[in-house]
């Protein structure tokens, strides 16, 4: 048995309940609440084996950062076109802004400006440009990615957007087909109350879950912290991460079995 932590075909729990359990999640839709205070490095390997990395079958992915998690998960993202890869650069505006207190839902511009050097605002190309490419550099990923400026219900709205979008281009995504990522929760935290955070997280779940895929939301607090312990109820499973002596490991919690997996190292 692998013990990777990729959902791809492998298994990521010491007992056949886990095993199951992440197949069913497979089979239909999930979100995964992904803790722990570990380094951005580690976060990203996790992420990148939940995108799907190693895959052979067509994932589509959506992933929402804050351009702080090296770029080295996507490594093996081999499309580089909309229809295929989006990245959303979050940049909400503070709490007491006219957007987060109910004014214009376009909310005003963020103050800040690009912070990747990736193109901030620019629409995604038709689906019918350019094809598949393997060229993972800056500016080949400056046409997947844009900035979404504004209020917490700005992204919701971008990203259920880009899932509908997604889902329309495949003609109906397959089960696991269409892989979510959601770096940013403490940045919503930052500037939003957390109830406010729980609706959204809520609503961003239920929305993969309607199309079969699987979403997975970083939140970097300890497993027993109290925003863990409100937030996780939302998702179907909680990854845990730390580290053992310099090794980075993770443990699978999965709701509905009540099965927990033994600590899995995560692989490089």
């Amino acid at each position: 048995m692998r013990t990777g932590g990729s959902p791809d075909g492998t298994t990521v729990g010491a007992t056949v309940g886990v095993a199951t359990a992440l197949d069913e999640l497979k089979s239909n839709g999930s979100a995964l609440l992904v803790v722990g205070s570990v380094p951005e490095e580690v976060y990203a390997r996790v992420s990148a084996c939940l995108l799907g990395d190693g895959c052979s079958a067509d994932r589509r992915r959506l992933v929402v950062e804050d351009a702080t998690i090296p770029d080295t998960r996507y490594a093996s993202v081999d499309r580089w076109t909309p229809e295929w890869t989006r990245i959303l650069e979050c940049d909400v505006v503070a709490r007491g802004s006219t957007a987060a207190a109910g004014g214009s839902e376009a909310g005003p511009s963020s103050p800040r400006g690009p912070r990747s050097g990736r193109s901030a605002g620019a629409p995604f190309p038709g689906y019918e440009s350019a094809g598949p490419s393997r060229d993972a550099s800056p500016s080949t990923r400056a046409g997947a990615t844009r900035e979404v400026s504004g209020s917490i219900t700005n992204l919701g709205v971008e990203i259920g957007r880009g899932i509908r979008e997604l889902d329309s281009v495949a003609g109906g995504l397959d089960p696991a087909e269409l892989r979510v990522a959601f770096d940013c929760t403490d940045t919503l935290l930052a500037e939003y109350d957390e109830p406010t955070v729980f609706r959204f997280l809520h609503l961003l779940a239920n929305n993969v879950r309607a199309v079969d895929g699987m979403a997975h939301v970083r939140l970097p607090k300890p497993y027993r912290a109290e925003v863990t312990r409100l937030f996780a109820p939302l998702f179907d499973a909680v990854v845990e991460l730390r580290l053992n002596g310099g090794r980075a490991e993770q443990r699978w919690h999965l709701w509905e079995s009540d099965a927990v997996s033994e600590w899995l190292p995560v692989e490089s």
